[in-house]
């Protein structure tokens, strides 16, 4: 499947990517913490460990699809995964890290649990949203972030939102309205986020979510957060947050730009944190608020009443808030701590020419640690 260099004095390391992996941690996860906490050369024979230890389990054949699509991911990204250069202290510092990694929800089959050959998997409940409705979306989006005018910005992505909240509500109602109802999948993914302002990325992701049926927990330490819901809403969440942070990073740059025209002296950290904070508080505002409009033209879209429709969209909330809280029982909500007031309004000024459409259900903000 991956030509991988043969194993060195690595058994270690093996080991503890093998237990790892038994603690619900999969391959895209390791990478990135290894690549958050160690240097290059940890990170280069970490690539090699996973794709030697997918060669010796057979995870191609076995593995569930989302595993082997981040082992392909991996491998592609990482043309010349070598552990020759590896030095001891290099693996030890590896495996030492892997072996006190906290154990985490587990989103599919561990390694010791995966048959000898993978099943066919079912296509709406391994992958989610119809592919031509994500492909409007993705293109609608594209323009939102290549356009430099706010105001196209703003048509783009409000039509986008339409489209995934018209999509994924028509869809629950159209499953409920199935013989004898359609239970409601829930599934849970990882988000990894990457330095600076980690912490306000992940409050824009939950905002996100919150207005799109899903619940979002934040690990700190770990720079990740786990999102919760159904296929077609993580998805089509994840994309939106994708866009909207390349948005608002946009956005902060040339406000930062201008703040420090005004006000030499003054922090830009302080002003761009202040600025992704604000930003992410009043997108899921106006998410909030602008939904219900939507909610009305699904259910005339599916020939239901909007108060009809709302019983269905509220079992689907309560499913989503029982998965949460049997992976996550013990979650304290986030608090922000004192931020640059020109950056917070500058950022609620930014989102207010990104206005969106969506619905009003919310979700609880949470933080793992």
């Amino acid at each position: 499947m991956y030509s991988v260099p043969a194993q060195m004095d690595n058994t270690a390391v093996l080991d503890a990517l093998a237990a790892v992996y038994e603690r619900g941690w999969q391959p895209a996860d390791v990478l990135h913490i290894t690549r958050r906490t160690l240097g290059n050369g940890e990170s280069r024979l970490a690539v090699w460990a996973i794709l030697y230890e997918s060669a010796l389990s057979r995870a191609e054949d076995r593995a569930p699809l989302a595993w082997v699509t981040q082992l392909r991911t991996i491998a592609e990204q990482n043309a010349d995964p070598g552990s020759n250069s590896a030095t001891t202290v290099q693996r030890t510092a590896v495996a030492h890290l892997w072996r006190h990694l906290p154990r985490l929800a587990g989103e599919c089959a561990r390694p010791s649990a995966w048959p000898d050959h993978r099943a066919v998997e079912s296509i709406p409940e391994a992958t989610g949203g119809d592919p031509k409705v994500l492909g409007k979306i993705r293109g609608l989006l594209a323009k939102a972030e290549s356009t430099e005018y706010a105001e196209e910005a703003e048509t783009f992505t409000a039509k986008a939102q339409e489209l995934m909240t018209k999509y994924a509500v028509t869809a629950a109602l159209l499953g409920a309205r199935g013989e004898g109802g359609t239970r409601t999948i829930v599934r849970s993914s990882r988000i990894h986020l990457e330095n600076p302002y980690v912490k306000e990325k992940a409050l824009l992701l939950s905002e996100i979510g919150n207005a799109n049926r899903v619940r979002t927990v934040w690990f700190n330490k770990l720079a990740m957060a786990t999102c919760v819901g159904t296929p077609i809403d993580l998805e089509q969440s994840e994309l939106l947050f994708t866009s909207l942070l390349v948005q608002a990073t946009r956005a902060m740059q040339e406000a930062s730009l201008r703040a420090k025209s005004i006000d030499p002296e003054g922090s830009p950290t302080s002003f761009r944190r202040a600025f992704l904070y604000g930003f992410a508080i009043r997108i899921g505002q106006r998410l909030k608020l602008a939904g219900q409009a939507v909610i009305a033209q699904a259910a005339a879209g599916a020939d239901v009443s909007v108060r009809d429709a709302l019983p269905v969209l509220a079992d689907q909330a309560a499913a989503v808030d029982a998965a949460f809280d049997r992976m996550f029982p013990a979650t304290k909500a986030t608090r922000s701590s004192k931020i640059d007031e020109s950056g917070y309004f500058a950022g609620r000024s930014a989102a207010d020419r990104a206005s969106l459409h969506n619905d009003g259900f919310s979700g609880r903000v949470a933080n793992a640690g």
